[in-house]
């Protein structure tokens, strides 16, 4: 299933590249994600490590819409009673948007789904965020964004979160 999924990410990276250097009003990212598990999740679970590709669609001046397709896995911790709790792995795809507030700094929402391992089936995935994305020496551009990541599905789990992409 990873592999089915990595192959996915790294298709539609390339198509979604491709179309980036035809159209100004179109940016794809691509970058790493770090988490840290918080309430109920953190008992069982601590960090998190993934990666995130992300397309944006200029709507109007200063809003862009956004989707997004990651995998991120969190270690399972032990308990006191000698056993260790699973890893769990997400595969969010959210769609929302990313409002520039002033110069490069944005705020945005995201809602969709995740795809949970170990037979957990689907939930309901949400994330607010607030970013900035500077240049580089080059002119292009990184985006740095603090997240709150959110899986509803009997009960919530969530993690705040890092992203750091390179936008093409």
């Amino acid at each position: 299933m990873k592999k089915i999924m990595v192959c996915m990410m790294v298709a539609l990276g390339t198509s979604f590249v491709a179309m980036a250097q035809t159209d100004s009003k179109f940016k794809f990212s691509f970058g790493p994600e770090l988490s840290v598990a918080t309430g109920a999740f953190s008992e069982t679970h601590s960090f998190g490590i993934g990666a995130s590709v992300q397309t944006e669609v200029l709507l109007q001046e200063h809003l862009y819409g956004t989707a997004t397709f990651g995998l991120i896995s969190y270690n399972g911790k032990s308990s006191g009673a000698g056993t260790k709790f699973k890893g769990e792995t997400f595969l969010p795809l959210r769609v929302g948007a990313k409002y520039f507030l002033s110069g490069g700094v944005y705020g945005a929402l995201q809602a969709g789904v995740a795809f949970l391992n170990n037979g957990g089936g689907t939930a309901f995935a949400y994330s607010p965020q607030l970013g900035y994305e500077f240049k580089t020496k080059t002119d292009k551009a990184v985006d740095a964004s603090f997240k709150y990541d959110g899986y509803s599905k009997n009960g919530t789990l969530g993690a705040l979160g890092v992203r750091i992409a390179y936008i093409f």
